[in-house]
């Protein structure tokens, strides 16, 4: 009999998720400014226009290959390349070339649905580039006088997105990885539409009573609420870059409700903020497994695992 080689050697990667990712914090970007950006495994450029849009562009010139994402222009509406001075406006379309009048019918770039909400500029994926199927929750709450003001946090995870998502979804790893004297009672349920997925936690009966109240819009993009008592909560708005298959950097917005926020509010966020320090050295050795060996009570993990195929084609 052969003995199977290690799963860490073998292909099992997991393909990139169809949804809203972000790429930037709105405030990164000013009026004429460029970055280059990297996500699901391409080079893109992203920029503001004169009139403030947003425009996210794969990065390579069809002329010759220069980078629009490094020290290309804007000009007006649109992006100039830094090489030959090739001009592509906001659809992706070359509308000047400075030395030619007449322009090649394949000189155009893939511009990418985007969008800004919550702080953050987004990008909408679809591997065979359908648009947008859902708008990007706008959360009220961090522009609310009886919310603090958001609080924004950034890191990287070695690991797929899914996987990261599954975690929101794993109440019992809580106990074991968190430390939490308890896996309190779970439910998932999805929207009748079977797009968003929300788990409740009860924790009510622990030392530290809340409940945990999680709305998934897709793999890296989730409403997460810890609710203390009426009118006393925390809010982490989380959304994910996939850079690669096995690299995705998260953004996180926080915010507590004001009645909180002196007198528990900064160690709450900070706390959720330290629990990622446990989380790490799962997800920097795990590896996928595409046919888990679930037990009966791992129904908030079978549920995830069901709800989250639409994603991919």
């Amino acid at each position: 009999m052969s003995i199977e080689p290690c799963e860490s050697t073998l292909d099992a990667e997991l393909d990139f998720c169809i949804g809203w990712f972000s790429v930037a914090r709105s405030d990164e970007l000013k009026v004429g400014a460029v970055m280059r950006v990297r996500a699901f495994d391409r080079e893109l450029a992203l920029y503001r226009t004169r009139s403030g849009l947003a425009v996210i562009q794969d990065a390579f010139c069809p002329h010759l290959g220069a980078h629009l994402g490094v020290e290309g222009r804007v000009i007006g509406e649109s992006i100039r390349c830094p090489f030959h001075g090739w001009r592509y406006d906001s659809t992706g379309q070359c509308v000047e070339i400075p030395y030619c009048e007449d322009i090649p019918e394949r000189a155009n770039i893939r511009t990418w649905p985007s969008c800004e909400a919550n702080g953050d500029i987004m990008m909408w994926y679809h591997p065979q580039e359908q648009p947008p199927a859902w708008e990007v929750p706008v959360l009220e709450e961090f522009s609310s006088d009886e919310w603090s003001q958001p609080q924004t946090w950034e890191f990287t995870i070695p690991n797929h997105v899914q996987n990261i998502a599954e975690n929101t979804c794993d109440p019992v790893h809580f106990q074991f990885v968190h430390r939490m004297p308890i896996t309190p009672p779970n439910k998932i349920t999805v929207d009748e539409d079977g797009r968003v997925l929300r788990l409740i936690a009860d924790a009510t009966e622990s030392d530290f009573p809340s409940e945990l109240q999680v709305a998934m819009h897709n793999p890296g993009l989730a409403v997460v609420r810890n609710v203390y008592g009426p009118g006393a909560e925390m809010l982490v708005y989380s959304t994910a870059q996939p850079v690669s298959k096995n690299e995705t950097h998260m953004r996180w917005t926080l915010s507590v409700t004001k009645n909180i926020v002196d007198v528990a509010g900064d160690e709450m966020m900070r706390g959720i903020k330290e629990g990622i320090g446990d989380d790490m050295p799962i997800w920097q050795h795990k590896v996928y497994k595409a046919k888990p060996v679930f037990c009966k009570a791992d129904e908030s993990l079978v549920g995830f695992r069901k709800w989250v195929r639409q994603f991919y084609l």
